[in-house]
C-alpha cells in the first residue's frame, strides 16, 4: 500500500468549508482529501454551501491527482454548490489545473491571491 503524500485541514464556519492543502500530493493522499471532503458536504443535507480552496502552500501533485480532483469536480456540480473560491499564488499550477480539470468549467468559481479577498467574495455569492 502507497504512503499518502499531501496533507489537508477541512474547517466550516457557516455555509463556507474551507479545505488548506499543503505539500505535494499523490493519489493516495488526495483521495484521503477528497472522501473527508464529500463526508462534510454530505452533513449539509443537500443545503448550500460554499467552498474555499487554499493552494498557497501546496508544492503540487502526480497527474494523477488532477484525475481524482475532476472526478471531485463532476460530483461537486451535482451538488448545492453556490461558489468555489482558490487562493492559489502559483500560475503554473494554476495552468495545469485549469488544463486538467474541465469539470470546473461550469462553476461560479474566481481565483484569489489571498485568503481575506476569498472570503470576502464568497461571503457575497448567493
Amino acid at each position: 500500500m502507497a504512503i499518502e503524500h499531501g496533507e489537508s485541514f477541512i474547517s466550516v464556519d457557516g455555509d463556507i468549508i474551507t479545505v488548506k492543502a499543503t505539500g505535494s500530493y499523490n493519489r493516495e493522499g488526495i483521495v484521503k482529501t477528497i472522501e473527508e471532503l464529500e463526508s462534510i458536504i454530505e452533513e449539509f443535507y443537500q443545503k448550500e454551501f460554499k467552498l474555499l480552496f487554499d493552494y498557497s502552500e501546496i508544492e503540487g501533485g502526480t497527474p494523477d491527482v488532477f484525475d481524482k480532483i475532476n472526478e471531485c469536480n463532476i460530483w461537486l456540480n451535482s451538488q448545492n454548490m453556490v461558489a468555489k473560491a482558490l487562493v492559489i499564488n502559483s500560475s503554473v499550477l494554476l495552468e495545469i489545473l485549469e488544463s486538467r480539470t474541465p469539470a470546473r468549467n461550469s462553476q461560479n468559481a474566481k481565483c484569489f491571491d489571498d485568503k481575506a479577498s476569498a472570503i470576502n467574495w464568497l461571503e457575497f455569492q448567493s
